[in-house]
C-alpha cells in the first residue's frame, strides 16, 4: 500500500542452504523479523520489545505473554539444533547463530546479538550474494513449505530462474525421506503453486533422467521459472537509515550529450588515424568468460583448501577461501541462468544485473 513503511529482510545466500522446515509458520515469521532487526548491526547487542516484534509479524492470534515468550525461545532452541557447522581436522564443530539470546518476560524485551562466526549472514553484503524480500509478503504465506520455497525464489529474483536436483530440493525444504514424487506433488508443489503461482507466473518443470545410468526414467530435478523482479519493484536500503527503505522508480532516459558535428573530410581523416580496434565481445561471450574464470578459481582454491584444511594455524585462511568458493559457485548459478536466456529475455534489468555480476569479484 502506498505510503506504508516497508520492512525488508536481507541476508547472505548461505542462510538459504539451511532448511527451516521444523519451524512453525509463526516461528519463521518471528525469525525473519529478528533478521530484519539485526541487519547491518554487526555483532552489536540490540534490544527488541515484544511490542515491536508483534507489530512486525502482525500476529492474528494475540498470544498471551507466556505463549509469545515461548515462541521466541522456540526460535533459538530450533536454531541451536540446526546444522550450522564447520568441518575442521575431521571434527564437526557446531556454532550457535546468536551469541546473545535473552528474553525478559517481565520487561517484555528480547536482547540479541549475532555470533562472530555468523556475522557475515546479516552484514557485509556483496553483489549477487544476498537474498532480499519484504517481510509483510513473507508473512502472508501460509504453508511452511511455501515460505521456504519463497526464500530460495527470492535469491534468484532478478533472473526469474532456479534449478536444482531432487536431492538438493529435498534437503533445502527438509522434505521427509519417505515422500515420493506423488507426495511432493500434492503436499509441497501444489500448495506452492496455489500461493505463488498466479502472482509470480510460476512455472514448475520436472526434469527426468536415469539415475545410475539405467532403469526407468524418473524425476531427477526441477526447473522453476517465475516473473523476475522489475526495476520499479526493487526496494533498496537507505544507507543512512536501514529501517527506512526507499523505492527506486524507473530511471528516465539520461540526456544524451550532443556530439559536435564533424564534416565528412575531418571524419575521414579521423577514421584513418585511429588504429583498428579489437571487436568488442558480446554480453553472452563475457558471461561465458566469467563463468569459465569462476570455475577455474573454484578448482584452484579447492586445491589450496585441501592442502591447508588440517593446519590449525591456517584455519582462518581456510574458512575465507571456503567462503570464496561458495561465492563463486553462487555467482555462477546466476551467470549461467542469464547465459541460458533467449535473446528476447534480455531486458534492461537483466543486462544491468549481468553487468553487476561481471564487475564483481569473489
Amino acid at each position: 500500500m502506498k505510503g506504508d513503511k516497508m520492512n525488508i529482510v536481507k541476508y547472505n545466500n548461505n542462510l538459504n542452504s539451511v532448511g527451516l522446515r521444523s519451524f512453525t509458520a509463526e516461528e519463521l515469521d518471528l525469525l525473519m523479523s529478528i533478521c530484519h532487526k539485526l541487519k547491518d548491526k554487526g555483532t552489536e547487542e540490540i534490544k527488541i520489545s515484544y511490542y515491536d516484534l508483534k507489530k512486525l509479524i502482525q500476529t492474528k492470534k494475540n498470544p498471551s505473554l507466556k505463549e509469545f515468550t515461548e515462541s521466541i525461545m522456540n526460535v533459538n532452541r530450533k536454531l541451536l539444533a540446526l546444522n550450522f557447522t564447520i568441518v575442521e581436522n575431521n571434527e564437526i564443530i557446531q556454532f550457535a547463530m546468536f551469541k546473545e539470546f535473552r528474553t525478559n518476560p517481565q520487561n517484555q524485551i528480547l536482547t540479541i546479538a549475532i555470533s562472530d562466526r555468523f556475522k557475515f549472514l546479516l552484514n557485509d553484503f556483496e553483489v549477487g550474494n544476498w537474498t532480499r524480500f519484504e517481510l509483510k509478503e513473507f508473512m502472508r504465506l501460509n504453508s511452511n513449505y511455501t515460505k521456504e520455497f519463497y526464500r530460495r525464489m527470492k535469491q534468484f529474483r532478478k533472473t526469474g530462474f532456479w534449478k536444482c536436483d531432487i536431492e538438493e530440493f529435498r534437503n533445502l525444504l527438509n522434505i521427509p525421506r519417505k515422500y515420493r514424487i506423488t507426495d511432493i506433488d500434492t503436499r509441497i508443489l501444489k500448495p506452492i503453486m496455489k500461493e505463488l503461482g498466479e502472482e509470480y507466473n510460476l512455472k514448475i518443470e520436472k526434469k527426468y533422467g536415469f539415475p545410475g545410468g539405467r532403469g526407468r526414467s524418473r524425476v531427477v530435478g526441477f526447473e522453476f521459472r517465475f516473473s523476475p523482479e522489475r526495476k520499479e519493484d526493487i526496494v533498496i536500503d537507505n544507507e543512512k537509515n536501514s529501517d527506512n527503505p526507499i523505492s527506486l522508480s524507473k530511471p528516465g532516459k539520461s540526456e544524451r550529450k550532443e556530439e559536435p558535428e564533424i564534416v565528412p573530410e575531418i571524419k575521414s581523416r579521423l577514421t584513418e588515424a585511429v588504429p583498428e580496434q579489437e571487436k568488442e565481445k558480446t554480453l553472452r561471450e563475457k558471461l561465458k568468460e566469467k563463468i569459465d574464470f569462476n570455475n577455474e578459481n573454484v578448482r584452484n582454491l579447492g586445491f589450496i583448501c585441501e592442502g591447508i584444511k588440517n593446519l590449525p594455524k591456517l584455519k582462518d585462511s581456510f574458512e575465507k577461501l571456503a567462503r570464496k568458493i561458495e561465492r563463486a559457485k553462487e555467482m555462477n548459478i546466476q551467470l549461467e541462468a542469464i547465459y541460458n536466456l533467449g535473446e528476447e529475455d534480455f531486458t534492461q534489468e537483466i543486462v544491468e544485473l549481468a553487468e553487476e555480476l561481471l564487475a564483481s569479484k569473489i
